[in-house]
């Protein structure tokens, strides 16, 4: 049962944590939003402290610890690297904060099935065992689009938990345009992240084997952006495709969305994922490996898209 039944959504305090390539823009753009619209100011906090100071002079609030932007909201968002980071960050606020009223954990970090779980769990056992000093609630709620999407507000928000509807009026249209729906159950949209985060990794690996044969039988990567764009005009396929032409097909050097290191994160979910119930994802395997070769041969800091200098290379 939602914490939140009849709140006044308006009313809730809101604090962000993690103000990376994704979150910084999100956070910012829920900070104008919430200016426009004469709402409280978000509270922020992230490790690094000098990336707080772009969305503070929008009038953002920063916050010296996590657990003190969980003391000072009602609902906190976080936006981490991976599932352990989240762990982390939930234990401390777990084991730190108190008050009265409700605090709702929404975090959009594309994790592991089974570190969702166990926030949950944690969760629970701390409210059975009466360990919990406020009313806790943790819901996973991750997004779909790049930084550029994230900057124009453009992202998919995907919302779960008994208190979805309070995040999705939180989250559109301040930075994400729209939200889909997974019901009450937060593993459930940890799994259908990875999975819609499958078929981007396959697209990118579809792309770069491509744009590989196209530079080698002289059709050109540009020729072959056009097909693209005529026939597959989807963001995702278009701008992969635009960043596989560009700078001689060498822009996923220098134009970093997501990095080498966070799409093996993501393809590793996927292929565990499909293991869970006896079954396998060639496509994942393959790009996992490609990844693999520009992580020891490249740089782990290079777009994902980069894979496809693993493909040239075997020209």
């Amino acid at each position: 049962m939602s914490l939140f039944t009849n709140c006044v959504v308006s009313k809730l305090r809101v604090g962000w944590i993690g103000l990376g390539a994704m979150g910084g823009e999100m956070a910012r753009n829920l900070q104008v939003y919430r200016t426009k619209t004469g709402l409280s100011p978000i509270s922020v906090y992230n490790r690094t402290a000098s990336k707080c100071e772009q969305v503070a002079g929008l009038g953002a609030t920063v916050c010296g610890t996590a657990v003190e932007v969980a003391n000072t909201s009602d609902v906190v968002f976080l936006s981490l690297f991976n599932g352990d980071a989240v762990k982390a960050v939930v234990t401390e606020i777990l084991d730190n904060v108190s008050g009265s009223q409700p605090l709702l954990i929404a975090d959009l970090t594309t994790v592991h099935p089974d570190s969702t779980q166990w926030m949950l769990d944690e969760v629970e056992r701390r409210r059975r065992e009466a360990l919990l000093l406020r009313p806790v609630e943790f819901s996973q709620t991750p997004v779909w689009g790049a930084p550029p999407a994230a900057k124009a507000a453009k992202l998919v928000y995907v919302s779960s938990g008994p208190s979805r509807l309070v995040l999705k009026e939180l989250a559109v249209p301040s930075f994400a345009r729209t939200a889909i729906d997974c019901g009450d159950d937060a593993v459930r949209a940890a799994k259908f992240k990875i999975l819609g985060n499958f078929m981007i990794a396959s697209v990118v690996e579809t792309l770069g084997e491509a744009m590989a044969v196209a530079e080698e039988t002289g059709v050109g990567r540009e020729l072959y952006l056009e097909f693209v764009k005529e026939m597959f005009p989807a963001p995702s396929a278009v701008g992969y495709a635009t960043k596989l032409t560009a700078d001689n097909g060498e822009a996923p050097k220098t134009q970093v969305g997501f990095t080498v290191l966070g799409g093996m994160k993501d393809v590793g979910y996927a292929i565990d994922l499909a293991n869970s119930v006896g079954m396998r994802l060639p496509i994942a395997e393959l790009a996992l490996e490609h990844l693999q070769w520009v992580k020891d041969k490249g740089d782990p800091s290079w777009d994902w898209s980069s894979l496809a200098y693993a493909l040239r290379k075997q020209q």
